[in-house]
């Protein structure tokens, strides 16, 4: 695989990239990135992984690769593979969400061959005859990842060989069948706990029929007392006809009980208004007597009121006459004779003489006498009124206590009759209610029904109500006693076939544990350790790294050897890294190493896996592959190693026909590496830039 150009707009610190910006291609072989830190030389790889494999490929997410500026981002990669082009336009919307398409030129045009996630990563695998985990190890030395391979131990040495072959699908398989034999173990453990032997459930089946029986029989019992009951019950009046009659002989008593009342009080009542006997129209005539003899008796009382009053009245008029001419007299009688104070009448002031006088004075006299002649006549008179005033006031009062009484007869008298047609009406309802029981009076029914009462009946009949609610209650209860043993009687039936299909299938579980255990230890485990590692992958990654150990190192190291090591407790087996150290003609374990002389070895070994990772073929039987990805992404491996063994992998790299493109990331000074063509990566503002010098 060759990338040919790539465009990247708003991704991290890159707000507009395209490269070669000319509409050439990228070169091809060694492509040195260079720029200061944190100007974004990672994350223009990183924008390259995105687009090829989207946000798994950089352990990023989506909203975490597009610009702080901006809300969506977009890569678009052209890349070769053996002649054949294609393009990849990746985007991401904050809104919409991630689109990719996938394109192949024909002739001058591009074809769309995929538009959907999983479609253009499965077309992608296809393209590079890799799975994206597989291509990502081979594409990308991660930084750091060179100095973990110099000081891994040889277990964490193994590992990493394990995990970037992907051959840790067959410790999977180990590991899955482990995991099937402790699945096995807890499915027997769950089976054994539920595993109950037939010949107990058997007994118990034997126990629950003869409850079933003993049921049978309770119902059989219980539905004869309801019968029978209810015979009883039907020979009886239901509870509301026998409400109605207790209802109605209540009513019959109290009207009784309330017209006997009601006779007394008339008859009381008829001696007082001096009545024989009575009827309506006796009563109304008497009232009425009564009424025109009380009118004439307050008239009369009227006339004598008034006589009365007017006589009060002159009796009071001659008196102050009387008066008046008293003191006219004693007026007229003062005056002496001889002198000489004239003598005047008291009434018109005129002059009198003593004869004048004298006869003044007799006539005063007389009509005293006259006055108090009339006063007396008329206190008499009124004396006599007096009198018959009484004598009228007495006959109104006899009259209104008579007439009062009469009105109390007529009372009495309706409330008789009131209380006759309550009664009349209370022994009808009576009689209804009694209809209704088929029975012609209460006697009949309490012989009929063996009581003395209605509160008697009442509670007979609520006692039998009682109990046939008992009894119903009881077959309900027993019926679903019933239906319960006969589900339970049921279900261990099913249990007792369950119990023998258990059986069979514990023992089918023991002999599948011995069988996984069987591949687990003595296929699985073996063929990963020695045919695996020993015999297949060791001797490929040995040829393969050699060269690369001699050029980095000057032809001081000339060979590596990955050694298997035997496991240690529970941390596995390892590949222990020698290295050949031609000048001491020595083996040398990397630990003896220094650390420049550790990091240009591992580099090597490094260069060396990705070299012969398209073509690794774990089985025996595995189909042999062409190296699709001929590309190679170094990210910082160059710290650890001066000036020299820089040059030396420069040039070494320049040279190298292992691959058709190799970036190369650095920011630190390398001699010989005029003519190699460089990205340079710079910050401009909060966004950065890249140009490519050819």
């Amino acid at each position: 695989m060759k990338l040919v150009r790539v465009e990247i707009r708003n991704f991290k610190p890159f707000k507009q990239l395209v490269l070669p910006d000319n509409g050439d291609e990228l070169p091809e072989g060694l492509i040195l990135v260079k720029g200061p830190n944190s100007t974004g030389k990672s994350s223009l790889f990183e924008a390259i992984l995105w687009g090829m494999w989207g946000s798994d490929a950089i352990s990023l997410t989506n909203d975490e690769v597009v610009s702080f500026t901006s809300t969506h981002c977009t890569v678009i990669i052209e890349f070769r593979v053996a002649g054949s082009e294609f393009k990849i336009h990746r985007e991401y919307n904050s809104a919409d969400g991630p689109s990719v398409v996938l394109f192949s030129r024909k002739g001058k045009a591009w074809k769309r061959i995929a538009d959907k996630t999983q479609s253009v990563r499965t077309k992608i695998d296809e393209i590079l005859s890799l799975d994206h985990k597989q291509a990502l190890q081979t594409l990308l030395v991660r930084q750091g990842e060179v100095s973990v391979i110099a000081n891994a131990t040889p277990v964490i040495l193994r590992r990493l060989l394990e995990g970037i072959y992907d051959i840790g699908l067959l410790k999977q398989m180990e590991s899955h069948l482990e995991n099937m034999e402790k699945d096995i173990d807890m499915k027997k453990e769950a089976l054994e706990r539920d595993y109950e032997k037939p010949e107990s459930i058997r007994r118990q089946i034997e126990d629950y029929e003869g409850r079933i029986r003993h049921e049978e029989g309770r119902i059989s019992e219980l539905n004869s007392e309801i019968e029978s009951t209810e015979k009883m019950l039907q020979s009886m009046p239901d509870i509301s006809t026998l409400k109605d009659i207790g209802e109605a002989e209540s009513l019959v008593k109290n009207a009784n009980r309330d017209l006997e009342k009601a006779k007394a009080a008339l008859e009381k009542d008829l001696g007082k208004a001096g009545f024989v006997d009575v009827d309506a129209s006796l009563i109304e005539t008497r009232m009425e007597s009564l009424k025109k003899v009380q009118e004439r008796a307050e008239s009369e009382r009227t006339g004598m009121s008034e006589r009365v009053n007017r006589i009060s009245q002159e009796v009071g008029s001659y008196q102050g006459i009387n008066r008046d001419l008293s003191e006219k007299i004693d007026h007229l009688k003062g005056v002496h004779t001889g002198t000489d104070e004239e003598m005047l009448c008291p009434t018109c002031s005129k002059p009198l003489t003593a004869n004048e006088r004298d006869r003044l004075v007799g006539e005063y006299e007389a009509t005293i006498k006259e006055n108090k002649d009339r006063i007396k006549n008329l206190k008499a008179e009124r004396k006599s009124l007096g009198e018959d005033l009484e004598i009228t006031e007495k006959k109104i009062k006899q009259a209104l206590s008579s007439e009062q009484a009469a009105m109390r007869v007529r009372e009495s008298y309706s409330r008789t009759e009131e209380a006759k047609e309550e009664h009349d009406e209370a022994t009808k309802s009576l009689q209804e209610a009694l209809s209704k029981a088929d029975v012609d009076d209460l006697q009949s029914l309490m012989e009929q029904c063996s009581v003395k009462s209605i509160s008697e009946l009442e509670t007979k009949l609520a006692l039998l109500n009682s109990t046939l609610a008992n009894l119903k209650g009881d077959l309900s209860k027993a019926k679903a006693d019933l239906k319960r043993e006969q589900e339970l009687l049921l279900n261990l039936e099913g249990k007792e076939d369950l119990m023998k299909k258990i059986k069979m299938d514990i023992d089918e579980l023991q002999r599948l544990d011995a069988h996984t255990k069987y591949v687990r230890r003595k296929l699985v485990s073996g063929f990963v350790a020695d045919y695996i590692f020993q015999k297949r992958l060791i001797g490929i990654i040995k040829s393969a790294t050699n060269q690369y150990v001699r050029f980095f190192t000057n032809d001081q190291y000339t060979s590596v050897d990955l050694e298997p090591t035997g496991a240690r407790g529970r941390s596995g087996s390892g590949l222990l890294l020698r290295i050949w150290d031609e000048r001491d003609k020595a083996w040398k374990k990397a630990s003896q190493l220094s650390y420049g002389d550790r990091t240009a070895v591992s580099l090597g070994l490094r260069l060396g896996i990705s070299r012969t990772m398209s073509s690794i073929r774990p089985l025996k039987d595995s189909p042999a592959k062409m190296p699709m990805v001929r590309c190679v992404f170094l990210d910082e491996p160059l710290g650890g190693l001066d000036r020299t063994r820089r040059e030396a992998v420069v040039t070494n790299l320049t040279n190298d026909q292992s691959f058709e493109q190799i970036f190369l990331i650095t920011h630190t000074d390398i001699g010989g590496w005029e003519g190699v063509p460089t990205i340079e990566v710079s910050k401009e503002g909060s966004s950065s830039a890249a140009t490519l010098f050819t």
